[in-house]
């Protein structure tokens, strides 16, 4: 199985995702933070097991943007990751919450 989530682009509109809408109800965050957090813990993910190990494959959101404007840099995408980065992605929130002065 797999997760998807969109793309992080600051400052740009963040498309809504399951495992988004999970951390922001689980934990009272902003969809910002809860967005960067998981982006965040995605690329340490990917330091420690490597990105072909995480990422599973990269869509376009909008795939009729790149045909009508090829040269466009502001392009989101879909990201499928595996499930255990997504479940490594809730235990990290989880532990975070369960200790929030880090000790």
């Amino acid at each position: 199985m797999s997760a998807v989530i969109s793309s992080l682009n600051p400052g740009s509109a963040i498309y809504p995702y399951p495992l988004l809408e999970e951390i922001m109800s689980t934990y009272d965050v902003s969809r910002s933070e809860a967005h960067e957090g998981i982006h965040i813990l995605l690329g340490q993910i990917m330091e420690i097991d490597g990105e072909e190990a995480v990422i599973l494959r990269q869509e376009p959101i909008e795939p009729n943007l790149l045909h009508d404007n090829p040269r466009d840099l502001n392009v989101y995408y879909w990201i499928t990751i595996t499930d255990d980065a997504a479940d490594t992605i809730r235990e990290a929130w989880a532990a975070d919450a369960a200790n929030p002065d880090g000790y």
